[in-house]
């Protein structure tokens, strides 16, 4: 690693782990101890990477919107340039959509527009600025839990009027324009590559495949200059016809084909949001009856029959209890059916409990449902982010668990404890 755990940058930015890695840098967490505050570290590994750092910095700290990440500082330790920036929790729209099409649950329209939308919103500001991201992918957005949309890593930002005299492909292949690998990028016209990209990014949400298909760059090149524009609607059925348009029109060919600025794209899809809401759901739910449904996931098979015993001896014998093995399975039996009562382990193989979180806020799950993290130990950013996803009720694994656990079963769900019956909402 670039940077130890624990060494104090600059004075202040204590690291605390190593958030990520690539071939241009690593992105640490930190502590800023002047402001108390958690902070991420982005440091360039060396070469071309660091000026990259600079120009990453110098764009981003122009910047004022939430589909942005803000920029507190650029600083230097030991000889090593390091960008402070906004923390971000959550999850990578890539990992996102990893998630949902593996479980054959492809994001629905309505959300599919929402996150759209905010990348569109996002990049109209970047382009007023004069200025292009030339990387927008899902590996480079992230999903908050407060239902932020936040386009990242601007390490490929350039001005509009350098964009066309690069000489080398930057970016990611299958979502660059043609005209991106081809070489022919016209002066001004950087914007209108973040446009393609965007959508690219759109009929992958909408289909979980990308529209031109290439294992390398000469593929791709070759598929740009003997296949049409695919319509989204020959790979999923139910997309209307406004929001195809404009996904084929984000992807023309040309250029001065597709529209002419994010702003006009951000307007064009506000404008569908309204009429389309429950328009397509991906998950249709069971009617709710009156049995408590309780599920259990927890990947240690005798912890989970205690808290299955637990549970009856808590809410009686009639309860309905279902157990799941790991993050996957727990996320397959809600959308079979919401339960009333979420048990969760945060430490579990596939997904562990913080990405189930994340998972149910994306999908729009278990909005009725009570969670109650059940854990070895959650780390204060653990329960940060889970307060933020709507989860105060921590059981600690060990002695006393059921004690624990009734309390946290009596307060989250509201049973009086003398009557021992369940108010149900």
């Amino acid at each position: 690693m670039i940077f130890d755990l624990g060494e104090m940058l600059a004075g202040n930015y204590e690291v605390r782990c190593l958030l990520g890695a690539g071939g241009m840098g690593q992105v640490f967490e930190a502590l800023d101890h002047q402001l108390d505050r958690r902070v991420a570290i982005k440091v360039a590994s060396a070469g071309p990477a660091v000026s990259l750092l600079r120009q990453e910095a110098r764009a981003l700290a122009a910047f004022r919107h939430p589909s942005l990440v803000t920029v507190h500082t650029l600083g230097a330790h030991r000889g090593v340039d390091f960008l402070v920036m906004e923390r971000i929790y959550g999850l990578s729209l890539g990992r996102h959509l990893s998630t949902r099409f593996d479980s054959r649950s492809a994001p629905d329209i309505d959300e599919t527009i929402e996150v759209i939308t905010a990348i569109a919103e996002g990049l109209a500001v970047v382009h007023r600025a004069g200025l292009a991201h030339r990387d927008v992918k899902p590996d480079n957005v992230m999903m908050t839990p407060d239902h932020r949309i936040v386009l990242m890593d601007f390490g490929l930002v350039l001005p509009e009027y350098h964009v066309a005299s690069q000489t080398r492909i930057a970016g990611s292949p299958p979502y660059m324009a043609p005209e991106a690998l081809d070489n022919t990028v016209q002066p001004g016209a950087g914007r209108l590559l973040d446009l393609y990209s965007l959508g690219v990014v759109a009929f992958e949400m909408l289909t979980n495949t990308l529209p031109v298909a290439g294992e390398n760059v000469a593929e791709l090149y070759d598929h740009h200059h003997t296949q049409p524009v695919p319509d989204v609607r020959t790979r999923r059925m139910g997309v209307p016809a406004r929001l195809a348009e404009l996904v084929s029109e984000l992807l023309a060919k040309s250029p001065n084909d597709r529209p002419q600025s994010a702003e006009a794209v951000a307007w064009r899809l506000r404008a569908m949001q309204g009429g389309i809401r429950e328009a397509q759901q991906a998950v249709t739910l069971v009617p709710e009856s009156d049995e408590l449904r309780v599920l259990i996931a927890e990947d240690n098979k005798d912890v989970a029959r205690v808290l299955q015993f637990y549970v009856k001896q808590i809410l009686g014998d009639s309860v309905k209890i279902e157990t799941a093995a790991d993050g996957e399975a727990a996320m397959a039996a809600i959308r079979r059916r919401e339960p009333d009562l979420l048990l969760l382990d945060l430490h579990m193989p596939k997904m562990n409990g913080i990405e189930v979180c994340m998972a149910l806020r994306g999908e729009r799950l278990g909005e009725r449902t009570t969670i109650i993290s059940v854990s070895a130990g959650a780390q204060d950013d653990d329960r940060q982010l889970l307060y933020q996803l709507g989860i105060h009720h921590f059981v600690e694994k060990g002695t006393a668990l059921k004690e624990r656990l009734s309390t946290a079963i009596y307060d989250a769900m509201g049973i009086d404890k003398r009557s021992e019956s369940v108010t149900r909402f």
